[in-house]
């Protein structure tokens, strides 16, 4: 039986286009070869951690908010 895949095995089929400065272009560039990995990798790595902690940090206010009232 074939294990399930992961998260990280899945096509990635969604893209977001962004703009930078050819500086941040550069030291982004220059962090995901340090790392050993993909620019591309590098930044979804990091958009989605702070996605999640920010969802999570939002939704801790929330619940604060609502223990309060």
């Amino acid at each position: 039986m074939a294990r399930p895949r992961k998260e990280e095995d899945r096509a990635h089929s969604a893209s977001i286009r962004i703009r930078l400065l050819p500086e941040h272009d550069a030291l982004i560039r220059e962090a995901a070869a340090l790392a050993g990995v993909s620019m591309s990798d590098w930044l979804r790595e990091r958009i989605v951690r702070t996605a999640r902690r920010e969802i999570a940090e939002a939704a801790r206010y929330q619940s604060a908010g609502q223990a309060q009232e």
